[in-house]
């Protein structure tokens, strides 16, 4: 299908009465956002703003100060939350906050919009990564620009109605799934990001596109399959791998299974899959190339970022035109002088048929212990309740002694009904830790 360009948006739609976005019952049309973006951008021209932290929660008025901003000059700072601490901690880094109550106060103007210079357009992103330290990303107007076409080449073609999202637009994914593409491709998306399915559900239109996550799909248990006119056209994850039970969980309830997007906010998108059963391989987009050095680490070349090779943290075993991920890099201890790899201690824990899910983790302090923090399956629940949470840590322990030296496994051990997850069902260590912080 034939996509806009972003950087041309708002200069070649600005009479369109199509609707750009849904806010409920109301249809919000480009005309409408042309003009208002227009009086957004007037406003940050006259008052010499440079750089504005936009952090807008409806998704609507996000899109409105996203262009608005970079129709007047300033570089938008997307923080990774809205959390006051986080805002606080980043004070200097911005001129002025421009949030939804100021948002809803722009004066329409009728001035005609330029089309923006997309190279110069720049998007600061922020990411924790597993320790939680903040690192800047800077992103353009063109990368986003040349995802989009890609991906609406994909999937764009398809009879796909309007677009609702159960994840932040603040990210690099839900701003490409839930934003940038369905604009480009002149689809409406809906300004509200509901907290719950049955929110989402009871409004959702046929054929429409959900954008969502691993820590959303994962929580489908007891829905009601939904009829045949109103399931979507497709569905979309991201965030983390989805495991196979939740994509099927997902099928069941909204007729599609969800195609997961691999990628990360230096990267953009890169590869994509679908679980009709087992560990699927990933499936580059079109357009990107992949290599990787002897220990398996892979690198990208993606015309979304420019000509240069990324070596990420991820460690791959090519598999024909993809390949299978296999962990991160970054995840060795030395545990009383033994090198540990705590993503091979990881799998062999869910290997065991009492152990849905599980993460390990280095836990500071002199003694270097392990801890492990276990979703039991329904066959380890009902051992658990047999054997009581300390014998049961012990059966774990015993799982593993044919894989691993004694010294060398967990022995700390925490059982949960979920493992704790940032927005998008990425982990994080400090997540983790909290659990053991009774052990410190």
């Amino acid at each position: 299908m034939k996509t806009l360009l972003l950087s041309q948006l708002l200069s070649e739609r600005r009479q369109d009465r199509d609707p750009v976005a849904r806010r409920g019952g109301e249809a919000i049309s480009y005309a409408r956002f042309a003009a208002e973006a227009a009086g957004l951008a007037a406003e940050a021209q006259a008052s010499g703003w440079r750089r504005a932290a936009l952090l807008a929660q409806d998704s609507y008025r996000f899109a409105l100060g996203l262009f608005g901003l970079m129709h007047g000059g300033c570089e938008v700072v997307l923080p990774p939350n809205h959390q006051p601490g986080t805002i606080e901690a980043m004070r200097g880094g911005f001129d002025l906050v421009v949030d939804d109550a100021r948002l809803s106060e722009v004066r329409p103007r009728e001035d005609r919009l330029d089309p923006l210079d997309a190279e110069n357009c720049a998007l600061a992103f922020f990411t924790s990564g597993s320790t939680g330290m903040p690192k800047r990303i800077l992103k353009s107007l063109a990368m986003f620009e040349r995802e989009a076409q890609t991906l609406n080449a994909l999937w764009g073609g398809e009879d796909g109605g309007e677009v609702f999202a159960t994840v932040p637009h603040q990210h690099v994914y839900g701003l490409s799934f839930k934003i940038m593409a369905p604009l480009a491709a002149g689809r409406p998306f809906h300004a509200e990001t509901p907290e719950v399915w049955e929110t989402l559900l009871a409004g959702l239109t046929s054929n429409a596109v959900i954008v969502s996550s691993p820590a959303h799909l994962g929580r489908m248990a007891g829905l009601s399959a939904l009829p045949a006119d109103r399931r979507p056209s497709r569905v979309f994850s991201a965030g983390a791998p989805l495991s196979t039970e939740a994509a099927h969980e997902a099928r069941r309830v909204l007729g599609v299974l969800p195609t997961e997007i691999f990628g990360s906010t230096e990267t953009g998108a890169i590869a994509t899959r679908q679980q009709e059963s087992g560990e699927a391989p990933w499936r580059l987009l079109p357009g990107l190339g992949m290599r990787t050095d002897r220990n398996g680490r892979l690198s990208l070349l993606t015309p979304f970022v420019g000509d240069e090779w990324i070596e990420t943290a991820d460690l791959v075993a090519p598999v024909g035109d993809g390949f299978r991920l296999l962990g991160r890099a970054d995840r060795v201890v030395k545990i009383e002088g033994r090198r540990v790899d705590l993503n091979a201690m990881e799998e062999a824990l869910v290997k065991l048929p009492e152990v849905a899910a599980a993460v390990v983790i280095w836990l500071p302090g002199e003694d270097g212990r392990l801890g492990a923090a276990i979703v039991p399956s329904a066959e380890g629940r009902a051992q658990m309740a047999r054997l009581g949470k300390f014998r049961f840590g012990r059966l774990l322990r015993a799982g593993l002694a044919d894989k691993l030296e004694p010294a060398s496994a967990p022995r700390l051990w925490r059982f949960v009904e979920a493992l704790p997850s940032a927005e998008l069902g990425k982990r994080r260590d400090r997540d983790i830790l909290e659990l053991f912080t009774d052990a410190q």
